[in-house]
């Protein structure tokens, strides 16, 4: 197992399995909101989308040419905001 763990940082493909898991995690979550209506399936989405944005930009960071990499990062923290306030909002937990 240590030498997996190692294989993956070598080849930095650590981000790139947090994206697929992040990924399998959000299409389930959808699956199941879409079925039963069960609002923390969607909030999960949302943290699941917010959180594949920002480890997109930790990756656009890595590489030295591309500028996208923070704005990326803000903008994954943003729609974990947004979205967390919108989804309880919905669920009537949240009233302003």
């Amino acid at each position: 197992m240590r030498k997996f763990f190692e294989k993956l940082k070598n080849n930095q493909l650590l981000l790139d399995g947090m994206n697929v898991a992040l990924g399998v995690v959000l299409l389930v979550s959808l699956i199941v909101f879409m079925a039963s209506r069960a609002w923390l399936a969607l909030l999960a989405a949302v943290w699941a989308a917010g959180l594949i944005n920002m480890v997109n930009g930790l990756k656009a960071m890595r590489k030295k040419t591309g500028v996208f990499g923070q704005s990326m990062l803000f903008m994954g923290a943003l729609i974990i905001l947004g979205g967390t306030v919108l989804v309880l909002s919905a669920m009537g937990l949240w009233q302003h």
